[in-house]
């Protein structure tokens, strides 16, 4: 077997006592709002368990599986073992749970406190007690059990190491495409766009949460991050892009998810040496004023991103419209090249204007031609509209 395509993986089994530790510093790390760290917080979360990586399903144990999870580790009944893979996050060599997230959260909850044994099928002695009511030599004993954890630190190359994943995923419950190109693909931005989902996530009746049509199954299922992706990548690249496909020929981006790979692909390449600060400012700024001028079109209609956009009603659940998105993002990065001066995008009138024009174009465009059958994401249908779109006649 060739070198190149060994990866490597190690067996390093911990105490839940370390564990415990990894995982509270990785909590920590993940509330620091800055981009790139000290040398010294770089040595001090070194090795941070990220217990929920965005590739991760929503927690959903109960206390009784919990509890259950506990008994098993007090009767040292063998626990599978935790798949680990090593990430950078904001400069820091951090571990992602791949597989076991489930088992170590149950294990953090009850060492914080977070709730007590229930339904023991077993020692039924240590019903109802948590953390602080178990006896102390039962406690040490469980803080030093060892758990077996393996832990890929050296993948060859990130083209396959999103095959591994594809992999591992096939032998156990599938995650999205979206949700195994968080698993590989970090970056910077990568982490704007977490922070804004779970923004509006948190935030359900912001304007922007509205429009982006949050929800707990788009949030979950990384939707809501890769339609971020898709029009971040128009923003910067326009809605024409090439790529070099797997058998290294230069390929048009045909489908919206290719836009997601290959952009976060592209910011997790620039990202392996150091963090691209001046690059992440420009999306940044780039991103902001996106957000403020879809913000400025909820007062046209509280779904931009659907065909309520040019007079069209939604149905229920359709509330965000790639094809519409795409558009937008497209308009959007015109109007920056253009010379539109004479518009003020806080401005309600002004706003109107281009929503009227905009509304003209898409109603006229693939989107409502009935004998249309391709997809309505297609993108030289799309730039056909960005084409047509005049700041001038606004």
């Amino acid at each position: 077997m060739k070198k190149q395509f060994k990866i490597n993986p190690k067996d390093e089994n911990q105490s839940w006592q370390k564990i415990f530790n990894s995982i509270k510093l990785g909590f920590e790390l993940q509330e620091i709002k800055d981009d790139v760290l000290t040398n010294d917080q770089l040595v001090d979360f070194n090795d941070a368990i990220i217990i929920a990586p965005d590739y991760q399903r929503e927690y959903r144990s109960s206390i009784p599986d919990e509890s259950s999870l506990i008994e098993s580790a007090l009767l040292e009944i063998p626990i599978p073992p935790i798949f680990l893979a090593s990430h950078k996050l904001k400069g820091v060599q951090v571990l992602n749970v791949v597989d076991g997230q489930h088992r170590l959260r149950a294990f953090y909850r009850f060492l914080t406190g977070e709730y007590k044994l229930t339904d023991l099928s077993i020692i039924s002695e240590f019903e109802g007690l948590d953390v602080n009511t178990m006896p102390i030599d039962d406690k040490i004993e469980l803080l030093s059990r060892r758990v077996a954890t393996i832990t890929f630190r050296d993948f060859p190359g990130k083209k396959f190491e999103l095959e591994i994943f594809n992999r591992y995923n096939k032998g156990t419950k599938p995650l999205t495409q979206q949700e195994i190109r968080h698993a590989v693909f970090d970056s910077s931005v990568n982490n704007l766009v977490n922070m804004f989902c779970t923004d509006l996530y948190k935030n359900p009746q912001s304007s922007l949460a509205k429009a982006y049509a949050i929800s707990k199954d788009r949030y979950q299922k990384k939707a809501c991050h890769e339609n971020i992706f898709v029009n971040l990548s128009i923003l910067e690249n326009g809605v024409i892009q090439t790529f070099i496909n797997e058998n290294d020929n230069e390929t048009i981006i045909s489908k919206s998810p290719q836009y997601a790979e290959v952009y976060m692909k592209q910011k997790s390449e620039s990202d392996l040496e150091e963090v691209d600060l001046v690059g992440l400012e420009k999306t940044k700024e780039l991103f902001n004023g996106f957000n403020k001028f879809i913000e400025a079109l909820t007062v046209v209609t509280e779904q931009p991103f659907s065909k309520e956009i040019y007079g069209v009603s939604s149905k229920r659940g359709n509330k965000y419209q790639v094809s519409v998105a795409m558009i937008l993002a497209g308009i959007f990065k015109k109007l920056q090249e253009d010379d539109f001066t004479h518009l003020d995008l806080t401005n309600e009138d002004d706003i109107k204007r281009i929503a009227s024009e905009i509304n003209t174009l898409l109603n006229k465009s693939h989107l409502e031609d009935p004998e249309y059958r391709a997809s309505t994401t297609n993108p030289f249908e799309v730039q056909k509209i960005v084409d047509r779109f005049q700041a001038q006649n606004v």
